[in-house]
């Protein structure tokens, strides 16, 4: 974290915690749609293209929520790594992360180089 200044680290700070506001809104707007048993065309009578329609829909409504649980998981543990000191080093070689990919990317863990590897290796 040598390489981020104490206003860089509020900076990012400020980012992870408006982040995390944003993910939890969407997280509990996502459960309350899903409770109340009000997703678009709940109470309709369908065709099959309907029917078809709907699914498609719930598969991208619950795809999202898991994007957003991902999400609000890296967000805390990039939280944690700013309490603990570690914030800002990759966890793959250990280098600093740099400041200008940290705030495009606040909640990053690795450097570009090694989140590329991660990325090739995951493809494969």
């Amino acid at each position: 974290m040598k390489h981020l200044t104490p206003l860089d680290l509020e900076t990012l700070a400020k980012q992870l915690e408006g982040l995390e506001r944003q993910v939890m809104a969407e997280l509990e707007d996502a459960g309350a749609l899903l409770e109340s048993g009000t997703l678009p065309g709940a109470h309709e009578v369908h065709s099959h293209a309907d029917d078809a329609e709907a699914e498609r829909f719930d598969d991208v409504h619950f795809a999202e929520i898991e994007v957003d649980r991902k999400t609000l998981r890296e967000v805390q543990e990039a939280r944690k790594r700013m309490a603990n000191g570690l914030y800002g080093l990759c966890v793959d070689c250990g280098d600093e992360i740099p400041r200008e990919r940290l705030l495009a990317q606040p909640a990053a863990i690795r450097c570009t180089a090694c989140q590329s590897k991660a990325e090739v290796a995951h493809r494969t």
